[in-house]
């Protein structure tokens, strides 16, 4: 097996590890990255899932549905390893974090706020407490924007 990145005809783009038939390839965890610039230096890579309602880690295409495909860059590999790790296990263990609603603004910061809250340690904590509201809020110079 080896990880390579697949372009069907559909245009769909996918990657995952791959090993070949004579007449089809078989992708084990495909996935699809979607790329989305954080700032001018960071990328964010997001693996999803290509198949997300299957049980069936393995993924089956006839070679005559393939339009191009590559070796995958050695720089997403790790990101790509975690990211089909982790769902392989959320699959197995039947944990998969479901939803049928989107949570309201507020709803959503409070609990990322209460997450970021329980992961800091009680220097850190004691530190934010100590600052005043306006040196919190405050963006440094370097980084403010001049709109004319």
């Amino acid at each position: 097996m080896k990880y390579e990145v697949i372009k069907l005809k559909t245009g769909q783009e996918l990657c995952g590890m791959v090993s070949y038939t004579s007449d089809t390839v078989e992708i084990t965890l495909p996935m699809i990255c979607q790329l989305t610039k954080v700032s001018t230096t960071n990328t964010l890579a997001t693996f999803i899932p290509y198949a997300p309602l299957s049980l069936d880690p393995i993924l089956t295409i006839g070679l005559e549905s393939i339009m191009h495909t590559s070796s995958m860059n050695d720089q997403f590999i790790p990101f790509y390893d975690e990211a089909s790790a982790k769902w392989l296990s959320m699959v197995e263990d039947g944990n998969i974090p479901l939803t049928n609603r989107i949570p309201s603004p507020k709803e959503f910061l409070r609990e990322n706020i209460s997450d970021i809250m329980e992961n800091m340690s009680d220097e850190e904590l004691m530190e934010i407490e100590s600052m005043e509201e306006e040196e919190f809020f405050r963006i440094p110079p370097e980084e403010k924007k001049v709109i004319h």
